[in-house]
């Protein structure tokens, strides 16, 4: 017997999910590749996610930052 399809877990959708890049890490759901965006299928951990993205970017940022050596 053939592996089963996954569906798509948007709702109203019945579009096979797409393999690897249809998993949504926050909120645990199998996409198609029309809902696989977080706020394609309004994923309820899209702002942990803007938060988690904007902490990385700002630690990104402070470890780039120009230190003034003053007296040389």
């Amino acid at each position: 017997m053939p592996p089963r399809r996954v569906k798509c877990s948007f709702t109203d959708c019945k579009a096979a999910a797409a393999r690897i890049s249809g998993d949504c890490a926050f909120c645990a759901g199998h996409y198609c590749s029309n809902h696989r965006l977080l706020e394609d299928h309004k994923c309820n951990g899209l702002e942990d996610c803007k938060k988690e993205a904007f902490e990385q970017n700002a630690t990104q940022l402070n470890k780039e930052r120009t230190q003034v050596i003053r007296g040389v």
